[in-house]
């Protein structure tokens, strides 16, 4: 469908939309050759290069993996409104996002594509002929809650009132430009790109709670360190983290990880590298190992990432999933399928495994949280499982009584196959025996799932908890009887947050949640765990990455409101 430009009047309202008070602009001129850039290793088909203050990017390929794209996080709110602006010439464009800017603001998002003879909104199905070649041409685009608008040269192009409705993947919310799409080609001059940057307006929206003390505990520019865990010596309350550190920004193990090690004698405000941890740490979270009423030691193990070398690959294609992230060595491959119960009856010299066979599936893995013993001695955890390629993931728990044989119940999942139920899940009981699971469910709004048992395990309920956010990895029970929950929230304005119960972790205040951060500079944060100390303070310590987009370790030391 074709806009024309029709009566300037229309466009008033539409191709304005200013953004509240006088929002802060960030800008790419794009004048230092030497500033790193997207481009796939040693792809022939695909070429950026800066000069003379100009961005050339070159997409000639059509391979999966042949893009080239720059995104930056500019925190959009939809009621407030967002801008883009960029001054770009054309040489060629053939296909969807070949040459582009791609917007969302959390809740909606489109493409603009500009084609050799036309621009064009693809998920709005709106566009605007034009020669893109002739001349470098300023671009700019508004959008407001459900309104789009596009100019250029500051004329009226594309009117989309209500027409910014296609669903953000994920919640996404950022602006990206160059070439987007595998299949398609483009080859464009940039001139400059400037954006709107919500941040100051978002995180002035929901403030950080007063006297918390943020502090950072590793962080090096060049070094990706993400997962810290927390431990404490009762001996002298000192606090320690381990972490990985490694110079590629992945969740994976690389060949160069290594492992950080520090320790806070001050309650979690400074930090030092040690060599070793003392014997008598302890988390926040017990096990996984636990002592049965006839004396055993009993845990429930999982199948994590086991390594296969690539002759065996036959073997399990089309029965469980692979996966060659995170090789060490060419052609290795790995699963994550199965889970099998240990016993030792000579405090650990010895031990002897059972497989769970209900958890040898297409793939079944758990979390450092989904464990736990109960009220009557028994031992439950908590496992996503797959029963074949494209499953969504159901969560299960399988308990065991002695470490010899261990019953398995489904907890929760989606008939539909819309929501993925992860392995990221916590459990808790509470005082009176009932059990409770709380699960990162991906897909959907970004809430988490909560179960409930009222019979041992047996049988369960589930439903959205209300907790926007994941995962559920910093629980732990206050000395005045309340649980408290820390956690990522990947959303405008990113950051950690926390949120209380009063019944042992059946329901949670989110009618009051806590916001410890709001600073951070995009999604690549979270995974916290939290302490109570001695003087009743909480630490929460987590991975965080900030608007100069080191991600490193840090913590916050604060008090419950």
């Amino acid at each position: 469908m074709r806009c024309t430009i029709g009566i300037l009047a229309a466009f008033v309202f539409l191709c304005s939309l200013p953004v509240k008070a006088d929002p802060e602009w960030k800008r790419d001129d794009f004048d230092d050759p030497s500033v790193r850039l997207p481009v796939p290793s040693a792809n022939p088909r695909m070429s950026a290069t800066i000069e003379n203050g100009l961005l050339h990017v070159v997409d000639g390929g059509t391979v999966k993996g042949d893009m080239i794209v720059m995104s930056h996080y500019w925190i959009a709110h939809p009621g407030t409104g967002s801008c883009v602006r960029a001054r770009v010439k054309v040489v060629a464009c053939e296909g969807l996002a070949g040459v582009s800017i791609c917007f969302s603001d959390g809740v909606h998002e489109d493409i603009l594509t500009l084609y050799t003879d036309r621009i064009e909104l693809h998920h709005a199905k709106l566009s605007h002929p034009m020669d893109t070649t002739d001349a470098f041409h300023e671009y700019r685009v508004d959008i407001r809650d459900t309104d789009v608008t596009v100019t250029v040269d500051s004329t009226p192009a594309i009117s989309g009132k209500g027409a910014f409705t296609f669903p953000a993947h994920k919640g996404r919310n950022r602006v990206s430009f160059g070439a987007a799409a595998s299949h398609s080609t483009g080859d464009a001059y940039w001139d400059w790109l400037t954006w709107t940057d919500g941040r100051a307006a978002a995180r002035a929206l929901q403030p950080a709670l007063p006297g918390a003390e943020n502090v950072v505990v590793f962080k090096k520019k060049g070094v990706y360190a993400p997962f810290p865990s927390l431990l404490i010596d009762s001996a002298d309350n000192t606090l320690y983290t381990t972490f990985t550190k490694k110079t590629t920004r992945t969740h994976y193990r690389t060949l160069d990880s290594t492992r950080g090690l520090m320790a806070s004698a001050d309650g979690g405000i400074t930090w030092k590298d040690v060599e070793k941890l003392p014997s008598g740490t302890r988390g926040p979270h017990s096990g996984p190992i636990y002592k049965t009423a006839d004396g055993a030691l009993v845990r429930i193990d999982q199948n994590w990432r086991k390594w296969y070398p690539p002759e065996r690959l036959g073997a399990f294609k089309g029965k469980i999933r692979t996966s060659t992230q995170g090789a060490s060595r060419p052609g290795w491959f790995s699963t994550n399928s199965g889970g099998y119960l240990q016993r030792s009856e000579d405090d650990g010299k010895t031990w002897t495994k059972a497989p769970i066979g209900k958890l040898d599936t297409w793939s079944s893995c758990s979390s450092p949280w989904s464990f736990m013993q109960l009220r009557d001695g028994r031992v439950l955890r908590a496992f996503m499982v797959r029963s074949k390629e494209g499953d969504s993931g159901d969560v299960y728990v399988a308990i065991t009584a002695d470490g010899r044989a261990a019953e398995v119940h489904r907890v929760m999942g989606d008939p539909d196959e819309k929501l993925s139920f992860t392995e990221e899940t916590l459990v808790g009981e509470t005082d009176d025996g009932v059990l409770w699971v709380l699960t990162r469910v991906g897909g959907g709004d970004d809430q988490m799932w909560q179960g409930i048992s009222r019979d041992g395990g047996k049988t369960w309920t589930a439903s959205p908890s209300g907790i926007i956010g994941h995962p559920p990895s910093g629980f732990v029970r206050l000395k005045d009887g309340r649980c408290l929950l820390t956690y990522g929230y990947r959303h405008s304005p990113y950051g950690i947050r926390a949120v209380l119960s009063t019944d042992g972790g059946l329901t949670w205040d989110t009618s009051h949640i806590i916001i410890l951060r709001n600073d951070g500079g995009g999604y690549d944060l979270g995974y916290p765990r939290s302490m109570q100390l001695e003087d009743g303070a909480i630490f929460t310590i987590y991975y965080f990455t900030g608007d100069d987009n080191v991600t490193h370790i840090a913590g916050t030391r604060w008090q419950l409101p």
